[in-house]
């Protein structure tokens, strides 16, 4: 347009400064900005409110805010802009107040706007008075804080809000599925998944990651079976996060032979579609190929997560390569500044008990940063129990009887412990504790009827 020497004008200026925003083309926006300044086009307000949306979704708050202050003339849109800005990022939400109730006219989108901040800020309660004291509500209105009591855990009061809807769209429904889905309570979401079936409400991607999510966490091969071909069958968008959780489900249900054929599918799998099949081979005891894959995942210049090296480090533990294993968690340390978390203690554990290196998985052990972990202390006493070493057991059980004074397991694999040294008085005050405990060792039980 320009080398043709036709002049952008101010109806110009918006559609190119949103098609900045839309991309995060925030030099190309920059760029934008100086042309408006040199041509004078500022003064128009709907160009100035381009402006302030485009760098709030650039991530550029201050920039924002001074195109706002600089503007002689504003409308509720610029206001609304502003506040979108803070909400974007949930940042300086006194500041997006203050703009809020300095604001001579308010509509539904700026009360939205205020909900979506907090929501993002983590501010709960602010969120739900701006909410309580909005004249008028719409879908965006109750959804906005549905989806802020479900990522916060609060599971229930998102569900109180949505049995209250005047009405629901598909986005009000994905957002209870995916909130009972992430909150681990996979039966919920999966009944409430029927209810919109019901209802005739067709799903989409990512109202499915939600519902594969659920089934994954129930792990039964029928229902993962079912939801596949439900995806197939409703010609369902299989985008890389539908894909990556199908990967997940398989393989959490030990079908790897369908989970591999699904990662081979993705044209270009990132970081979450590696893990979830690196960790799926791993618990499933083909370790060399999740390591396989793993050097795989470098080759293509793929950066490794602390989800990836949780499978990495269980590969290492299953196959028995040790000395891998410490090398893996040098580099997650060193090389990708990771810090250790529960998990990957508790694969290093595994791992160095595993080859009767108790000392070394002692050590590990009290090197936890919050503390000693329930899966970690259970895989060493264990193998203080094979490997017959009764003092690390002794330290080890006291820690896991006040983590888990209920856990009969623990008691056992003490007695177990003494009893293979010969250690008999000591097996049997174990088990006299256990009596004066009233903890009794779990019956056996069949589920076939008789």
């Amino acid at each position: 347009m320009l080398r043709k020497g036709i002049k952008p004008d101010n109806y110009t200026y918006p559609f190119l400064l949103n098609s900045c925003a839309t991309l995060s083309a925030l030099d190309q926006g920059v760029e934008t900005h100086g042309r408006i300044l040199r041509t004078g086009f500022v003064m128009y307000t709907p160009v100035s409110n381009a402006l302030i949306d485009m760098y709030g979704k650039c991530n550029s708050l201050d920039q924002s805010r001074r195109v706002f202050d600089e503007m002689l003339e504003r409308d509720v849109v610029s206001y609304n802009a502003l506040v979108g800005a803070h909400a974007r990022l949930g940042e300086e939400m006194d500041q997006a107040q203050r703009v809020f109730d300095r604001m001579p006219v308010r509509n539904v989108i700026s009360f939205n706007g205020m909900i979506v901040g907090y929501v993002n800020s983590g501010d709960l309660d602010s969120a739900r008075r701006v909410f309580d004291r909005m004249p008028e509500k719409n879908v965006v209105s109750w959804t906005t804080m549905l989806v802020g009591y479900a990522k916060n855990g609060f599971v229930d009061s998102a569900r109180f809000l949505f049995d209250t809807m005047p009405e629901r769209n598909l986005f009000a429904w994905t957002a209870m599925i995916n909130g009972y889905a992430q909150n681990g309570r996979p039966s919920e979401a999966l009944e409430l998944f029927r209810r919109m079936e019901k209802a005739r409400i067709k799903p989409v991607a990512v109202t499915m990651t939600g519902v594969i999510s659920a089934s994954a966490q129930l792990g039964g091969t029928e229902l993962a079976n079912w939801i596949g071909s439900y995806v197939d069958r409703e010609g369902i968008e299989k985008n890389e996060k539908v894909l990556t959780a199908l990967i997940d489900m398989h393989a959490k249900c030990g079908n790897m032979e369908e989970a591999c054929r699904l990662f081979d599918g993705i044209p270009c799998p990132d970081v979450f579609s590696y893990s979830a099949l690196i960790a799926g081979l791993a618990s499933h005891g083909h370790g060399f190929k999740a390591l396989e894959i793993f050097r795989k995942m470098q080759e293509e210049g793929i950066d490794p997560d602390k989800i990836t090296f949780v499978g990495v480090l269980a590969a290492c533990s299953h196959t028995g390569l040790v000395e891998d294993g410490l090398r893996f968690w040098d580099r997650m340390v060193k090389d990708y500044q990771i810090k250790p978390e529960a998990d990957h203690f508790a694969c290093m554990v595994d791992m160095l008990a595993r080859a009767g290196r108790l000392a070394e998985a002692h050590e590990m052990v009290k090197s936890m940063p919050e503390g000693p972990h329930p899966g970690a202390l259970g895989a060493l006493l264990s193998a203080c129990k094979t490997y017959g070493n009764v003092e690390i057991a002794e330290s080890i059980a006291k820690k896991l009887i006040v983590l888990e004074p209920e856990n009969t397991g623990n008691y056992l694999l003490l007695s177990s412990a003494y009893a293979s040294r010969g250690q008999w008085e000591e097996a049997a005050k174990v088990r006299v504790a256990m009596k004066e405990r009233r903890i009794d060792k779990l019956p056996g039980c069949s589920w076939i009827e008789v």
